[in-house]
């Protein structure tokens, strides 16, 4: 079944409703019709299950038959904290890292990163947030990862308030994620990946600082969106939701 996260004023025990561009999908593309069913989400972890009762291009309308805890929520809640990388790559960063069950993304501006202002154009905020809903939807997830604004790396490093903090690093040799976590299983992990360029030596200095683990993925070299995924993806596997 298709699902879509729903509006909390269009969504009872009872009742669903799909409008404007939820609904076109439904009757247009989807071409679904009475009597078929779908799955609404309210973004707290809850699903329902929807049997159609009237579809239109401007408005779907539904009965709940039957609600249920989503599934695809991990036990764990994973930040990342991204520097902000090219258009494309940073996009398809919050599409899979979705898709891999990170919890919340922040942009981060770091020495590196080609962008360093931390004001964001209000279309690009959203065209962040419809990847990042769409992807949920896609992926069954219960919620969808929440979006920070942009953060300056000095600031992120001291008030990520994680109970494990990780710095993929490509000069660190000693530490990888399986031993990181050796220790304990904490409930959230704050992941920082740098720019293209890299993290300079200063940042993980700063990093060390507030306790943040310098960590190594490997003897090859990653691109940054790369790091992102693998790094996340191993961290969501140690912890058992991708047994």
């Amino acid at each position: 079944m298709h699902h879509f996260f729903i509006p909390s004023q269009n969504l009872t025990d009872r009742q669903a409703i799909l409008t404007g561009e939820q609904a076109r999908q439904v009757a247009l593309v989807l071409r679904l019709r009475p009597g078929e069913r779908l799955v609404a989400l309210d973004n707290t972890g809850w699903e329902y299950e929807v049997r159609l009762t009237a579809v239109s291009r401007d408005q779907v309308m539904g009965d709940v038959v039957d609600r249920r805890t989503a599934v695809g929520e991990p036990t764990i809640h994973l930040t990342l904290y991204i520097a902000l990388l090219k258009r494309e790559k940073f996009e398809w960063v919050l599409q899979k890292g979705t898709e891999v069950g990170v919890s919340r993304f922040v942009p981060v501006i770091t020495q590196r990163t080609l962008a360093q202002d931390t004001e964001i154009k209000a279309g690009k905020q959203e065209r962040w947030q419809k990847i990042l809903t769409e992807a949920a939807e896609q992926c069954r997830r219960g919620r969808i990862p929440a979006l920070a604004m942009p953060t300056r790396l000095a600031d992120a490093l001291a008030q990520h308030g994680a109970e494990m903090a990780l710095i993929p690093w490509e000069e660190e040799r000693g530490v990888g994620l399986k031993s990181a976590l050796s220790a304990a299983l904490p409930a959230s992990i704050a992941l920082f990946i740098g720019p293209e360029g890299g993290f300079a030596p200063e940042e993980i200095a700063l990093a060390r600082q507030h306790h943040v683990q310098p960590v190594t993925l490997g003897r090859r070299i990653l691109r940054a969106e790369t790091a992102a995924l693998v790094a996340a993806s191993l961290l969501i596997h140690e912890v058992g939701d991708m047994a």
